[in-house]
């Protein structure tokens, strides 16, 4: 039994295609000086040749997955054809006689070696679209099509070392039943398109190319985060029950996407998507979202080749806005960081990213980033109920100089004669533990508070959460996160304001309903778990969850916790 990162819910059983893990071979002996013009003709057509495939693969995509996927190619086509990796290829092969597909290979490699490098999860992940990007342009210097896995015959699951974005972009979610990677993380593009296509997905699984060969029985339990090769008949029988089991759920929830997330002795309780771009408002409405809890505006910054103007923030917002028809749509400001480094923004590197100029520090050192997306914020806050988050609060200070920076917003719009909001909503983002011990004085000064679990659980446990070395250290249901939690509840009801879960937390049942019994009364999640989040509010009563929550919060432990968790739901 194998096991890795479940980044797509769902159960599938079916023979496994095992692709190749192998890089394609080629000659790499220097040419002839009288042959470096014809290795540079051979580039520049095969770049010439790689926009023609991308330019379909984004179309298709866009017919099918929305203009988000889309934009993971339009950034392709952005890097395909940016000069200085073009100028840096035709150097190689001048000055050092590279043949074309060596010169791609080696200019890609120093790229990727670079990107790997980052602290960052998320920027680490795009080295894979890299990799994909220089295979696609090598294979066209040497006149070999791409492996294209658009066509299967019968339903398989996909083992990869790697699945490219390119090839999961073009994936018959009708035939392919599921994916298993031995790289890739929840981040990744090939896991956020699986998730898209609802196509059961788990990577991170080592070992699976050499360990599963062609034509293996799979049974891959993404919800469980197991897979079994060549199941035995008891095994089989088991994954078939369960693979009924999660349709028939499916099906079930589906049923009841119109349905208030109400406990049974009455308590409502609102359920919000977490989106990262405009087209992912229809996927939430189709799941049943009351609105978007966590706009990441940092997708939009991530996905272009320059830092998007005001007039592009306000049209995305907008859209978003008008999608949602007066349902709350709160949007967070720019959360990147010295561990995110976008080109445009030249950061400097810095020894402890994820303590240094991250979130709403790096929107003060870049004030007019920040006027701009605030006057976008506040010109979208015209077309329906538009709230604003801050990220990375740690003192009352910080709030008290955003609500500058907001006036003054409001003043240039006002003085120009631009329609805007007057006024919008705010909130912060408790997700440090000097803002869960500040929380009685914020919430004095906001409207609302979004409780960012990820990030709490790791300043709170002084665990870097991307470490692998201690990853079994970051545990969200210890107690001192719960506590810190609770407290920030308690803050914010004390003066009768809302307060929401935004973090990884919401959308894993046992701990939605540990929330909702320690008094949170809004979750909000990646919009494919809002049906069954939902399911299991309404089949418990708030009382009884409150005192399970009481029992819970004075335990001592992560796995007490959870063995008490498992115990009534599990």
């Amino acid at each position: 039994m194998f096991s890795g990162i479940s980044v797509s819910p769902g159960v599938a059983l079916a023979q496994a295609v095992v692709l190749s893990n192998e890089p394609v071979s080629f000659d790499r002996s220097p040419v002839a000086a009288e042959f470096i013009e014809r290795e540079i003709d051979k580039f520049k057509n095969a770049i010439a040749e790689s926009v023609k495939q991308l330019t379909l693969i984004e179309a298709q995509v866009r017919k099918k997955m929305g203009d988000d996927k889309a934009a993971i190619f339009e950034a392709h086509l952005m890097l395909v054809e940016d000069e200085e990796l073009s100028e840096a290829v035709i150097e190689k092969i001048k000055d050092r006689c590279f043949t074309a597909p060596a010169a791609v290979e080696d200019v890609i490699s120093e790229h990727v070696s670079a990107m790997e490098e980052l602290d960052d999860e998320y920027l680490k992940a795009r080295a894979v679209d890299m990799r994909d990007l220089g295979q696609r342009i090598v294979l066209n210097c040497l006149g070999i099509a791409p492996q294209s896995l658009e066509i299967f015959d019968r339903e398989v699951i996909i083992v990869a070392g790697e699945l490219t974005p390119s090839q999961t972009a073009v994936l018959d979610s009708s035939k392919v039943m599921g994916i298993i990677t031995e790289r890739g993380s929840r981040t990744s593009h090939t896991a956020i398109m699986a998730a898209s296509m609802e196509i059961p997905a788990i990577v991170g699984v080592e070992g699976a190319t050499s360990a599963i060969c062609n034509g293996d029985m799979i049974a891959l339990d993404a919800e469980h985060n197991h897979i079994i090769v060549n199941p035995t008949p008891s095994q089989l029988e088991h994954v078939e029950s369960q693979r009924e089991q999660y349709m028939l759920e499916c099906k079930q929830f589906e049923g009841g996407r119109d349905l208030p997330a109400q406990t049974r002795d009455g308590v409502r309780i609102k359920l919000a998507a977490n989106i990262g771009s405009p087209a992912d408002s229809g996927p939430a409405l189709g799941k049943g979202a009351e609105g978007v809890g966590l706009y990441r505006v940092e997708f939009l910054f991530m996905e272009t080749a320059e830092q998007p103007d005001e007039e592009m923030q306000y049209q995305a917002f907008k859209s978003v806005v008008e999608d949602m028809k007066g349902m709350p749509v709160v949007i967070r400001t720019l959360d990147v960081g010295g561990d995110k480094d976008l080109p445009y923004l030249d950061l400097p590197k810095e020894d402890n990213p994820f303590l240094g100029c991250r979130g709403i520090r790096l929107c003060f050192e870049r004030p007019r980033l920040l006027l701009r997306q605030l006057r976008a914020l506040l010109r979208a806050g015209v077309h329906g109920d538009v709230r604003i988050l801050v990220p990375m609060i740690s003192s009352l200070d910080e709030v008290r100089r955003f609500k500058e920076f907001l006036a003054e917003a409001q003043n240039s719009l006002e003085h120009e004669g631009i329609a805007h909001a007057k006024e919008l909503p705010l909130g912060v983002m408790i997700e440090t533990p000097a803002a869960v011990f500040l929380a009685p004085h914020l919430i004095h000064e906001t409207d609302f508070f979004s409780i960012g679990t990820n990030d709490l659980t790791q300043y709170t446990l002084a665990v870097d959460r991307q470490n692998e070395r201690i990853a079994d250290l970051f545990e969200q249901l210890s107690p001192a996160v719960l506590l810190g939690i609770k407290h920030t509840v308690d803050a914010a009801r004390e003066e009768g304001k809302p307060v929401c879960v935004c973090g990884q937390m919401a959308g894993d049942v046992n701990s939605a309903l540990l929330l909702v019994g320690m008094g949170v009364e809004e979750l909000s999640m990646s919009p494919v778990h809002i049906p069954r989040v939902k399911n299991a509010i309404r089949r418990q009563d708030l009382a009884r969850l409150r005192e399970i929550a009481k029992e819970v919060l004075g335990l001592s432990t992560a796995t007490e916790v959870k063995m008490k968790l498992d115990e009534y739901w599990g």
